[in-house]
């Protein structure tokens, strides 16, 4: 198993929606990964291929919406960590200081 520079902490929400009504509930998920002091680290927002690199001793927080069943997903890689909604879900990544990134480019909104 590869060594991962960084720490990944997860937080499950029910999240109640009386616009819509779905078959499946739904979640909202958030994700928080954290450089490590020595260095950046990297993650990859899929589909899109954005990269947004954590400056050492930061953190960015995922926000996943989607089905209870899979709302999102985080993959650990050699030099990077991928993350991806789910297929029917929504993403939203924050930097540590809560302004929203941009998932298309990888830059501050």
């Amino acid at each position: 198993m590869a060594h991962h520079r960084g720490m990944i902490s997860w937080i499950r929400r029910r999240r109640r929606d009386k616009q819509r009504v779905r078959e499946t509930p739904w979640v909202e998920e958030r994700v928080v990964l954290m450089a490590d002091s020595a260095g950046c680290l990297a993650v990859v927002f899929e589909p899109m291929g954005a990269v947004y690199e954590i400056p050492p001793g930061e953190d960015l927080t995922i926000v996943f919406e989607g089905p209870v069943t899979h709302p999102g997903g985080v993959d650990y890689r050699a030099d990077y960590v991928s993350v991806a909604p789910g297929l029917v879900g929504r993403m939203s990544a924050f930097d540590s200081a809560g302004d929203e990134i941009d998932l298309d480019t990888g830059a501050l909104l």
